[in-house]
């Protein structure tokens, strides 16, 4: 098992004190997991403080290790919320067909 860092990609954008305008990524936790997408949906599933998943676009997780190899920075697979709340939707269901 390894340390990762959990990460989001928000929806909207920031706005600087400057007025500039960039990407919302946010950092919402530590988790330990074999891999990055087994960390995002431990994160997930136990999620240690309230967010509003709708104003998440995406989640990708990165694990802590020292070397040059590591730093992709979004690189990974990017999770979907959408396809996290799918795991728990019945066959058949509204949910599952969106």
């Amino acid at each position: 098992m390894s340390q990762f860092i959990v990460l989001a990609a928000m929806k909207g954008q920031f706005v600087s004190a400057a007025g500039n305008m960039y990407d919302n990524f946010q950092m919402l936790g530590y988790v330990e997991a074999g891999d990055p997408n087994q960390a995002v949906t431990a994160f997930f599933d136990q999620t240690p403080y309230p967010i509003q998943w709708g104003d998440v676009d995406y989640l990708w997780a990165e694990q802590l290790i020292e070397g040059s190899h590591t730093g992709h920075h979004g690189d990974y697979d990017r999770v979907y919320v959408e396809s996290l709340r799918r795991r728990w939707d019945p066959p058949g269901s509204a949910a599952a067909k969106d």
